[in-house]
């Protein structure tokens, strides 16, 4: 009777996996963003999109450490456009390994101190699996940001990846000032 128990339970997870990683595809424009839970550097706890309900959000999301330049290349032009709007939102998250979750205070330690205390509270850390985020965002090049536009609903209404060049900054501002006036 164990045996059977076990071999049952043995294939029951086995199936509920594979529904679960039939059920990951890669984002398309108006697809809902999907849900990432982590900590803002201000040491608040959020869920994504939830958090971003209401306001239409944008939402750059790295995997490696030299990144930086790319996400700047899509946030100056737009926190210099939109940043005194209360309904505007930006966050940024650095994805994680969970491998590396049990030095995440010294890494979010050190991330603080390199961003401006303001700046904290648009900044969360994700420490987990990245699999399943690696096909959503349809992740090719680690090394590339990838850049989410997002509804008051949460819908994903603009996607690229790596740095911004002028025409698709003016693209993102464009669509951003459309989903405020609405």
């Amino acid at each position: 009777m164990l045996k059977f128990t076990l071999s049952t339970l043995f294939f029951i997870s086995i199936f509920c996996s594979n529904l679960s990683a039939q059920t990951v595809k890669k984002l398309e424009i108006g697809d809902k963003f999907p849900t990432i839970h982590g900590e803002l550097l201000s040491h608040k706890e959020i869920s994504l999109p939830n958090h971003c309900r209401g306001k239409v959000s944008l939402l750059i999301v790295a995997f490696k450490r030299g990144t930086q330049p790319q996400i700047d290349s899509w946030t100056k032009p737009v926190l210099k456009e939109f940043s005194m709007y209360d309904e505007f939102r930006f966050i940024e998250i650095p994805m994680i390994s969970n491998f590396y979750s049990w030095i995440s205070n010294y890494i979010n330690t050190g991330m603080r101190k390199g961003i401006v205390p303001s700046m904290h509270k648009n900044v969360m850390t994700y420490y987990g699996s990245l699999s399943d985020y690696y096909t959503y965002f349809g992740v090719e090049d680690k090394s590339l940001c990838y850049v989410f536009m997002l509804d008051k609903e949460g819908n994903i209404q603009f996607m690229d990846q790596g740095g911004s060049q002028s025409h698709k900054s003016l693209l993102l501002i464009d669509k951003i000032k459309t989903l405020l006036n609405n």
